[in-house]
């Protein structure tokens, strides 16, 4: 199969008749200056030596050249042969909390600035995979189904934040049950959730949901951002203000990071805990090596074409062309 690597200097052909439009006005103004000078056989004896039609053929030479070197710039390629590619991986969801209290700035310089820095990074270390990310509250939502386009996947992690979605709380269960529903049924077995959140959890119910996932094949791996102990959540008002969410009472509401119900999770899900306090890359490496003990499953074939490149063919002759101009002088004899 033939092709043009880089189509668009295609275009560049259309010099060729320019210049030599160009190259014919300048003769023609050229010759008529000559004209005006004198007699055309008087021009002999005032300029002795003179080829008149040795820029003609410098002429020719450069001309014959820059179509050359267009087409060595476009790079012909012809397919050598057609290869297939296996990829093997699992099916991996990351489940990001985005609630309020992710918000608490008891980690630099907040947990959820933390948090999406960390997952960002623990993308591109289990890039092979399909990768998805659920962004979940009290309710969860698949904001980037299972897939292999990573900028896509890194993206809606990067604009993660509070406001995506309303309702406000902590509901785990629901962030487990979500991404449950969201794996194909044949990736049973093949098959990881990784959450990260600071493990505050309104509804309690977990790690039975954990456990009923793990007993369906599904492995849970959580990541806890932030520390014990209370903690304002700022917000930044319409006004430039910063301020704190309230609690009923009218007062700052309060959060801690809750990580033995994030363990609990871990242990019914199969996998294990992680706390995300120091290194993202050494914790995205560790996290990558539990993901590499859950059995392969394999992807869709991809076919692809590998082609070699002919611009040599018009690159050679283009310099063989242009050292011969050059090795014209302008006068016989040189």
């Amino acid at each position: 199969m033939f092709r043009v690597e880089h189509p668009e200097y295609l275009w560049l052909l259309v010099l060729v008749p320019l210049v030599a439009g160009l190259f014919l006005w300048y003769w023609r103004q050229r010759r008529a200056a000559l004209d005006r000078f004198a007699d055309r056989e008087l021009l002999d004896y005032l300029a002795p030596g003179v080829n008149r039609r040795l820029p003609w053929t410098k002429f020719g030479l450069l001309l014959a050249s820059l179509p050359l070197l267009i087409l060595a710039l476009a790079n012909p390629q012809w397919s050598a042969q057609r290869e297939e590619m296996k990829r093997r991986g699992i099916d991996l969801i990351v489940a990001l909390d985005i609630s309020n209290s992710m918000l608490a700035e008891d980690v630099k310089p907040s947990r959820m600035d933390r948090a999406r820095f960390f997952t960002t990074t623990l993308i591109d270390e289990l890039a092979g995979n399909n990768i998805g990310v659920e962004l979940f509250t009290c309710t969860a939502v698949m904001s980037a189904p299972l897939t292999t386009d990573y900028n896509f996947v890194k993206s809606v992690v990067s604009t993660a934040a509070p406001y995506q979605i309303s309702a406000q709380g902590t509901n785990l269960g629901e962030a487990i049950t979500v991404a449950e529903a969201a794996f194909d049924e044949k990736s049973a077995n093949h098959r990881a959730l990784i959450i990260v959140s600071d493990g505050e959890d309104h509804d309690g119910a977990a790690a039975a949901a954990a456990a009923r996932a793990n007993a369906q094949g599904l492995l849970i791996y959580t990541v806890g951002v932030g520390k014990s102990g209370a903690s304002m959540m700022p917000i930044q008002l319409n006004n430039g203000r910063q301020d704190y969410i309230r609690a009923s009472g009218g007062g700052p509401a309060m959060t801690s990071a809750d990580q033995a119900t994030l363990e609990d999770i871990a242990t019914s899900g199969g996998g294990a805990y992680f706390a995300l306090s120091g290194d993202s890359e050494n914790l995205a490496q560790a996290l990558r090596a539990q993901v590499d003990r859950i059995e392969k499953q394999e992807f869709e074939t991809q076919s692809f074409s590998s082609y070699d490149s002919y611009f040599y063919w018009f690159l050679a002759p283009a310099v063989l062309l242009l050292l011969v101009e050059f090795g014209l002088g302008w006068r016989a004899g040189e």
